[in-house]
């Protein structure tokens, strides 16, 4: 077959091709490979429709009317949502993938992994300089691992350019229609119980709020999911939800953030039969999915299976239309879920095993970062790639990965966590270690190599005993004195090694967990410990740092530090 020649020397007699009609994304899409050809090569080649002369030096894009004139088979209804070919035919280069995003991951895909393009932040990206582009024999397809992608790092979220060249399609994204749009877009979010069945109806009907210990509470509670009035106060609401939300393919009905469960006897009956709590939310998710399936078809009913509720019922099933988020709070994540001998993993094993059995469409809830201390070093990184072919391996469809989402972001190692994220959603198979590498070459510059240094150092301190949670102080043990020591060494040389202040401010900014822990633990005292405090300072406000946590913002744990002093 040979090579295509797309371009020679700077010049290029390419034209690319899309169909007279096509869809917003399609025409990014050429949009897209048009700008980064030009950037690449200098070649700037022309953007035509389908209804033009067919020629012999063409990019096809979509399903246009050359590409069926090649008659080369390709059968789009395999490819779903957002799967593509990648195909080399005579002097054609075919980039045709489902609608409405397979042609534009196509050619993301097709810059990134056929011509070296890497997106690594927003504005960080690396764009090779070639004055001749020669594309070799293809034939490939590629079809993502998960239906649903979203990684909730605040570096994945602030620019939808970003998220669409990741291939995420999560709710949060902000993607526009000539991203393709998103692929589930829920109302609300998630713990929905007080907008379903409002606290103020309290005071006229306790008996729609949870019984404890004998008497009806109210307050951030769950509701009685037995009462039949509260099963069709809350089919009103789904149905109001979806006339508001036409945009909505997903309805969420979940537990509030808290326990507080229901315990009457009609409740507790059931849970008590069924061997969990998550009984009375499947009963009563069921009703709901099932009153608006006529209507709404398109429409799927989500709820959490999250802490109180994770253990799924013996006997009871969800629906067909209705998803079950599975959440992974309580694990640890310094090990495989799949073989870290924790108890916590173990039972988390079980319940995704009863789980996969039962729901039509399984999601999981992920944890990756320390929420209760977003700065301090959480050894997570080598372990992300073997929990997400985890999933896939199990029959998940969709992963939400949760890290720090607040304003300022810039948690830790967040920019490097949400790159890889983004990568192991689409294709749970790639060299994670050499992502790691382009990226901390392309973030760090020459002081990439301490930086990997330390993060090796820190994932060393995870032995077989020694298990991470997403709560941990920074009293934990793999935060010792020796770590601590060396990891100072290593950022002294990737500081000394930065080429520039904006590298600098990056080498900084990943230095903060190790300051951020001696100053939580006291391992400096006086005069240090206010100099220490002064340059931590300085640092996360030039890096736009907003929250120290979840629930905490850098002011206020600025005044406790102090207060210590």
């Amino acid at each position: 077959m040979g090579r295509v020649v797309l371009v020679e020397n700077g010049r290029s007699d390419y034209v690319i091709v899309i169909a007279r009609d096509a869809i917003p994304s399609e025409r990014y899409a050429a949009e897209e490979l048009q700008r980064y050809l030009e950037r690449i090569s200098g070649a700037r080649l022309p953007i035509v429709t389908d209804d033009a002369e067919m020629g012999e030096r063409e990019i096809i894009l979509g399903d246009n009317e050359h590409l069926r004139r090649l008659n080369l088979g390709i059968d789009f209804s395999k490819l779903g949502e957002e799967g593509f070919v990648l195909k080399t035919h005579g002097s054609y280069l075919i980039i045709a993938g489902g609608k409405p995003r397979g042609t534009l991951y196509g050619v993301y895909t097709f810059l990134e992994e056929k011509l070296g393009v890497r997106w690594f932040t927003p504005e960080v990206e690396h764009v090779p300089r070639k004055s001749t582009l020669e594309v070799p024999d293809l034939d490939e397809t590629q079809l993502p691992a998960f239906e649903y992608r979203e990684v909730f790092w605040t570096e994945a979220l602030r620019d939808p350019d970003f998220a669409a060249r990741h291939k995420l399609n999560g709710h949060h994204h902000k993607l526009a229609e000539k991203h393709g749009g998103r692929a589930v877009v829920f109302y609300p979010f998630v713990h929905s119980m007080d907008l379903l069945i409002p606290r103020e109806l309290y005071r006229e009907h306790p008996e729609y709020f949870p019984m404890i210990s004998g008497k009806r509470v109210d307050g951030y509670v769950q509701r009685c999911l037995s009462n039949p009035e509260v099963v069709k106060l809350a089919i009103e609401r789904v149905k109001q939800w979806v006339r508001e939300h036409p945009e909505a393919n997903v309805i969420d009905v979940s537990q509030n953030d808290t326990g507080y469960w229901c315990q009457c006897p009609s409740c507790k009956a059931l849970d008590d039969a069924e061997g969990s709590p998550s009984a009375s939310i499947i009963r009563f998710v069921n009703a709901i999915a099932e009153a608006i399936e006529g209507e709404h078809p398109h429409v799927k009913v989500e709820t959490l299976a999250y802490q109180y509720s994770r253990k799924p019922p013996r006997t009871l099933k969800p629906r067909h239309n209705v998803i079950i988020r599975l959440c992974t709070i309580e694990c640890c994540f310094g090990h495989p879920l799949a073989t870290c001998p924790s108890e916590e993993n173990r039972r988390f094993r079980e319940d995704l095993e009863a789980w996969r059995k039962i729901a039509p469409t399984l999601y999981i809830w992920d944890y990756t970062t320390n929420f209760a201390h977003y700065l301090q070093p959480f050894p997570n990184l080598f372990v992300l790639q073997e929990n997400i072919k985890y999933y896939a391996e199990h029959g998940v469809k969709g992963v939400f990965a949760e890290g720090n989402y607040s304003p300022g972001g810039n948690g830790e190692m967040a920019a490097l966590k949400a790159y890889i994220l983004a990568k192991l959603l689409w294709n749970p198979n790639i060299d994670v270690e050499q992502h790691v590498r382009e990226f901390l070459r392309a973030y760090y510059g020459r002081a990439a190599e301490p930086i990997y240094s330390y993060l090796k150092l820190l994932h060393s301190q995870v032995k077989e005993n020694v298990h991470v949670h997403i709560y941990d102080p920074p009293t934990a043990p793999y935060l010792n004195d020796r770590f601590l020591e060396e990891a100072e060494k290593l950022f002294d040389e990737a500081e000394r090694l930065a080429e520039s202040e904006e590298v600098r401010l990056r080498v900084q900014v990943a230095r903060l967990g190790v300051w951020y822990v001696k100053l939580a633990t006291g391992r400096v005292a006086g005069e240090a410990r206010r100099e220490l405090l002064r340059r931590f300072l300085c640092v996360a406000r030039k890096a736009g740092i907003t929250h120290i946590s979840e629930g905490k913002t850098l002011e206020e744990w600025e005044r406790e530090i102090a207060a210590k002093q």
